[in-house]
């Protein structure tokens, strides 16, 4: 993608430290800046810095086909030119008042009915450093556009659900730049579309002049030069002794035709046209392994007289397919039987078998771009198992897991606690409850981030002040520096529990919470390679570990809870 060409513009924009002088009389080099920006996948709508200025609107196309070059010169638009409320009176008639639209006097015939696309309007007074830049919300809206501060630009979500940025503003940077230098940019493919619907084509005025404001002596009127390059790039050249201008006006005209845009719509929704990967599967229907496309033509349901594989036979995927959807939360919704990929795709159902094999139907896989099947079929493998017994409850028998499934439960009781909290609770909130989740791999980094997001969502939700006085109110002497855990163990004990039965209660928080240094905070590599290890002996892989970890952190809430007597449903 040929982008905005930053170092072109500032070659431009500004005078050399070194030839300085032969530079003051070169402002014609600037069009050959304009001509490459005419080429690009993002073009200058606007620009202001230095000796550029370049100010796009909108014209009606039937008024610039061809360009009356002549009527274009005269054109006088400024960037604070908008809407108004005109109050006028005299001329024989009384007081009058009414909407006036920008570009309703641009000074030439052209540019009658023409559409603005910038706007900076700046208040006396108010407003602080340079006017701010405003873009029709008529462009914007049409374009599905919305506005990321911090990419200082005009978004979307592409088809991969990544932000695109599709109009950008670009605020000068670097020693030679000041603050008011200004570059808005669009992508051109998103321009044509709308040129091409609303009958319109973009016309540049711009004007490149070069002086020294201290040492100018005026323009010399004997050598100001006519040019025309093309039909629909022309100018006027002007020379002195020690400066020079060039100021025209450029069109450029959409590529594309509303037919063409039609004819691309059809052809993206024409199904004949869609790509389909291949997959391993357990076909069910015919008791057998097979490899198949997940193309509808290729698979058949419980209603269809036919060999071909049901769209429920399952797929079977290494776990590692799903590293991607966790490590980026903002893209991805990764919940406990879906996915959704921002404005992309979406994955109805999935599941982690015993084996610990990710596992869904291929009827399902089908529903996804083909680029994201691409991704799957990499991790696609031969079963080791079945699917999970929640997929099979939960998809075939349209039933409630029977499974216990401990983070499920911990996080429904966290979440009727969120919705009355206690004095001595923080409620976690829904952003904190997604982050915690199964590790589907046995990486040692992944265990280390889960164990990281669970106790944040449970230990951290206990608040200290609050038990301390708890627990004096009570008539216990408390420790100052004692912290939530261990006040909360003291909390069971006054309230009938013996030392040992209080500790064994709060150990698995105690030991979650004891993890979560070695493996994410500042304990040494030593202390983290024997977690790791002791997990791993203890129960075989490390999210089976979690698991482990989480069901006792489940009974041990259960118990805190009970111990302040909150009844809370346990939830399914």
């Amino acid at each position: 993608m040929k982008k905005f060409n930053d170092k072109a513009f500032r070659e431009i924009s500004r005078a050399p430290e070194t030839s300085k002088e032969k530079w003051l009389l070169l402002a014609e080099d600037s069009i050959a800046f304009l001509r490459d920006n005419a080429q690009r996948d993002e073009i200058v709508i606007y620009a202001s810095a230095g000796a550029v200025l370049i100010h796009g609107v909108l014209a009606p196309i039937e008024q610039v086909t061809p360009a009356n070059q002549s009527d274009l010169q005269r054109a006088c638009f400024l960037p604070d030119d908008t809407w108004r409320i005109q109050q006028v009176y005299g001329g024989g008639e009384g007081h009058r008042m009414y909407l006036d639209p920008p570009l309703s006097h641009p000074g030439c015939k052209s540019l009658v009915g023409a559409e603005k696309l910038i706007f900076r309007r700046s208040f006396i007074g108010v407003s602080e450093g340079p006017a701010p830049v405003e873009l029709s919300q008529k462009l914007v809206h049409s374009l599905g556009l919305y506005w990321v501060e911090e990419r200082s630009a005009y978004c979307r979500l592409d088809t991969r659900g990544d932000i695109e940025d599709v109009i950008r503003v670009i605020w000068g940077k670097g020693s030679r730049a000041t603050e008011h230098d200004v570059v808005v940019t669009i992508l051109i493919e998103d321009l044509s579309t709308y040129m091409a619907l609303a009958g319109m084509a973009l016309v540049l005025k711009f004007d490149f002049t070069r002086f020294e404001p201290k040492a100018f002596d005026g323009w010399s009127q004997d050598r100001q030069i006519q040019k025309t390059s093309a039909t629909d790039l022309f100018y006027t050249l002007g020379i002195s002794s020690n400066a020079s201008y060039a100021n025209g006006c450029m069109i450029l005209r959409s590529a594309v035709t509303v037919e063409d845009l039609i004819q691309e719509w059809k052809t993206k929704d024409n199904p004949g046209n869609k790509q389909y990967a291949t997959f391993k599967i357990r076909d069910w229907k015919n008791d057998c392994y097979v490899e198949t496309s997940c193309a509808p033509e290729f698979l058949s349901n419980y209603f269809e007289e036919s060999a071909k594989p049901f769209e429920l036979s399952p797929a079977f995927f290494r776990p590692e397919v799903l590293t991607r959807f966790k490590n980026d939360p903002e893209k991805y919704d990764l919940q406990d039987r879906s996915i959704n990929c921002r404005n992309s795709w979406y994955l109805e159902t999935y599941d982690i078998n015993e084996a610990g094999q990710v596992h869904t139907y291929i009827g399902y896989l089908a529903n996804l771009p083909y680029e994201e099947q691409c991704y799957w079929q990499s991790f696609n493998e031969w079963p080791k198992g079945t699917i999970s017994t929640r997929a099979y409850e939960n998809d075939f028998l349209g039933a409630f897991s029977s499974e216990y499934d401990p983070l499920r439960a911990l996080k429904y009781k966290i979440q009727q606690l969120d919705e009355s909290p206690p004095i001595w609770w923080k409620a976690r909130g829904e952003e904190l409850s997604n982050a915690a989740r199964y590790p589907a791999t046995d990486s040692v980094t992944e265990w280390a981030d889960e164990i990281l997001a669970l106790d944040q969502l449970l230990n951290e939700g206990f608040l200290p002040k609050p038990l301390q006085k708890l627990a004096e109110d009570a008539g216990r002497v408390v420790d100052k520096q004692w912290k939530s855990l261990r006040l909360l163990q003291d909390y069971l004990e006054a309230q009938g529990r013996c030392p040992d039965e209080a500790r064994a209660v709060m150990e698995p928080l105690a030991k979650l919470h004891g993890l979560r240094n070695p493996l994410k905070g500042h304990g040494s590599t030593n202390e983290r390679k024997a977690a790791q290890k002791r997990a791993r002996t203890e129960h075989g892989t490390l999210r089976v570990h979690f698991t482990a970890l989480v069901a006792e952190c489940d009974i041990a809430f259960a118990a805190i809870l009970h111990a302040f007597g909150l009844a809370i449903d346990p939830g399914l």
